[in-house]
């Protein structure tokens, strides 16, 4: 028998939302018959009031009593309502009934098919990879359900993203097939690290997360941390070569910095970036990564503003020619008024856009301020001043800029050497055949190019014999150690000689003392630059510079 004792559990709560939903829509449908029988009611009422002044010519309580007790028609009259009112009710429950069995069994499939759906999603591999782990969003339920257990018994709940550093040179190198070897080996080692109730979960690539559900403290997720790279010091075989393991992890820990699953993944992420980018082995989240984290992107779309709003000014620095044949010039350089760091140099801008239209729009600013600012000094009586412009890295890399130098030039009416660019050793090398056939271009119309930053660690004097430059600046260092060091001053020396070998022009930065004035003079390179030789100068301090001069 299928009493309440012995009725099974989920039975019964079907049955208790039927009855639910059935009570709901029933209150709904009675309510109409209740006021059919309202309507009913007043319906007598009128019939009654009529019948009695059509038969005795007038409405008081004696003529209608009189009228309804001699008047069958109004006995019938007098049962419609009731009959309606049961028949509605009944009616109502059953269509309720009907309806709400109905609704029921559309939404327990909707149930189970959505039960069914987010158990595929939970188990479903990362496209490409079978290795048999929870992917994201089972990471982010086993996260919940261990912040659960966490609110009872209060220990903390660790979660580590990891990455490794060869995954993409492996696939670039080797093919698909290779790094996906190299991921089911990095599987195998990082779960030799994981205890009984540890979870290792793939992202995707070589991206995985671990969960460690029951940690004393941080410097027990440190210590796990840590066992993870002793796990992959001894290299892996991927097709004939070997390869060195290593992970950036990052580690965020409840409740310290998150109380929910997305929150402790984004903190782990952040924390994963810092330490790849510190070249750590790890890093425990901090609120200040995730500050610096946005602060270059920031940065960039205040940069992007600035450049609409007229945010960035120039400054400019004299060159002054210690031979007799080659003209004066000046070096523009720009700085922005920050609205909340202040004044920030070039350096601090200058190579941070990426992205090409902000490349292009911090470029043009530049040729568009500097030109016209030439043109109208040379017009004033120095026709032969010189500008140079250093562009960002990026310029020569992404844009097609020996037509823009080409047309801003035309455009202001100047000669071509009347402009000399400067560009970094890494913007020629990491361009490749587009920054040479870009340089080469503007080279073969007279525009100067200049390397700068020759002589600081990492630098090659040797660069302009692969690329067509015609200049190299100097880095401030070699001539300021040169003054005080006698080896540095020989090796100093050696460099010059080996750049007039190699028929460059010679630019001295940094003087900036009568001593190192005094130094770079005896040197007799092409150009000078420095507080010593003359003061960074607004536009119109160039001006009453050319009216002195």
């Amino acid at each position: 028998m299928n009493t309440p004792q012995n009725r099974p559990l989920g039975q019964d709560r079907r049955l208790e939302g039927l009855n639910a939903a059935a009570g709901l829509l029933r209150s709904k449908t009675n309510r109409y018959a209740w006021y059919g029988l309202g309507i009913a009611l007043l319906a007598i009422a009128a019939a009654t009031l009529l019948a009695a002044r059509a038969a005795y010519g007038g409405i008081t309580w004696e003529q209608l009593l009189r009228a309804h007790a001699e008047n069958p028609a109004l006995w019938l009259l007098d049962a419609m309502p009731l009959l309606f009112l049961v028949w509605g009710q009944y009616i109502g429950t059953v269509l309720s009934y009907q309806a709400s069995a109905m609704l029921i069994d559309e939404t327990t499939a909707l149930r189970e098919q959505t039960t069914i759906l987010q158990h595929e999603l939970e188990r479903s591999p990362v496209e490409g990879h079978t290795l048999g782990l929870p992917n994201r969003h089972a990471f982010i339920s086993l996260i919940g359900r261990a912040l659960t257990r966490r609110r009872v018994h209060g220990l903390p709940v660790a979660v580590m993203t990891l990455a490794s550093e060869q995954y993409h040179e492996t696939e670039q190198s080797q093919g698909r097939d290779a790094s996906y070897a190299l991921v089911n080996q990095l599987t195998e080692r990082l779960k030799s690290v994981l205890g009984e109730n540890d979870v290792l979960a793939h992202f995707g690539h070589d991206d995985f997360g671990i969960l460690l559900p029951q940690v004393s403290d941080e410097s027990e997720a440190r210590r796990f941390a840590s066992r993870l790279q002793f796990a992959l010091d001894t290299p892996i075989t991927v097709g004939r070569q070997s390869v060195g393991l290593r992970v950036s992890v990052g580690i965020a820990l409840a409740p310290e910095h998150g109380e929910d699953a997305e929150t402790l993944i984004r903190h782990a992420e952040i924390a994963k970036y810092a330490a790849a980018g510190d070249q750590r082995d790890y890093r425990v989240y901090e609120a200040d990564l995730d500050e610096s984290r946005n602060a270059r992107p920031r940065r960039i779309a205040e940069l992007h503003a600035a450049l609409y709003n007229d945010g960035l000014a120039d400054d400019y620095m004299l060159q002054q020619p210690l031979q007799a044949e080659l003209p004066p010039r000046v070096r523009l350089v720009p700085y922005w008024n920050h609205p909340r760091q202040g004044r920030l140099e070039e350096a601090e801008f200058l190579n941070l856009p990426d992205r090409l239209s902000l490349v292009h729009s911090l470029t043009l600013w530049q040729f568009r301020e500097g030109l016209a600012r030439l043109a109208q000094w040379r017009g004033q009586g120095r026709p032969g001043l010189g500008l140079v412009i250093r562009v960002p890295d990026a310029a020569l890399r992404q844009l097609a800029l020996a037509d823009m130098v080409t047309r801003l030039l035309g455009s202001h009416d100047l000669p071509p050497a009347a402009l000399t660019l400067e560009v970094t050793e890494a913007a020629l090398v990491g361009g490749g055949d587009h920054a040479r056939g870009q340089v080469a271009t503007l080279r073969g119309a007279g525009v100067g190019f200049c390397v700068t930053g020759a002589g600081q660690p990492g630098s090659s004097a040797l660069t302009s014999l692969y690329f067509p430059v015609n200049e190299v600046r100097l880095s401030p260092l070699p001539l300021q150690r040169a003054l005080t060091e006698t080896p540095m001053r020989e090796a100093f020396d050696a460099l010059l000689s080996v750049l007039r070998h190699l028929r460059q022009g010679i630019t001295l930065g940094g003087v900036d003392s009568p001593e190192l004035l005094a130094l770079a003079r005896a040197r007799e390179v092409a150009y000078l630059e420095g507080q010593a030789v003359r003061a960074r100068m607004r536009p119109e301090d160039v001006e009453r510079w050319l009216g002195e001069s």
